[in-house]
């Protein structure tokens, strides 16, 4: 009797520990027109919907020779951009990239951005793997 009870028992506590896997959405991707074929910046953000942490590790797009990750950073009063590497998504969080702050740059662009363009950007996730997102080209609002 007690071995009977014994395993559905280890599997329920198994169950009980795991965070399970992560549930990363993309929405809200855009980026501003570009004159020619100068680098742009794409503003994503990025939903965790689960309870598993999980990290940016990388991103690229048909439309660029290279993307990155950067991060906007002030440094003795001066705005400076650098290389962001990979970027944490915590359990439950949502990260916004905004300018000024963290982005996608684009570099090598195949064709400059015109408003109304739509492109795809794929974002890689150490957990989640490859997720794509639709970026619509548009003037930030005010402008």
């Amino acid at each position: 009797m007690i071995r009977q009870l014994l395993l559905p028992a280890l599997l329920v506590l198994a169950a009980c520990g795991q965070q399970g896997s992560p549930d990363i959405e993309l929405h809200n991707a855009w980026a501003r027109p570009t004159v020619g074929q100068a680098p742009a910046a794409v503003y994503v953000t990025i939903d965790n919907k689960s309870g598993s942490d999980d990290r940016l590790t990388g991103a690229f797009s048909d439309h660029a020779a290279m993307a990155m990750v950067h991060q906007n950073e002030f440094i003795d009063g001066v705005s400076k951009m650098r290389m962001a590497g990979e970027i944490n998504i915590p359990a439950g969080e949502t990260i916004e990239m905004t300018p000024g702050g963290t982005h996608v740059m684009l570099e090598g662009l195949r064709a400059p951005l015109k408003p109304g363009d739509r492109f795809d950007l794929v974002l890689r996730f150490k957990e989640s793997g490859d997720k794509t997102v639709k970026v619509t080209v548009m003037k930030p609002e005010g402008q």
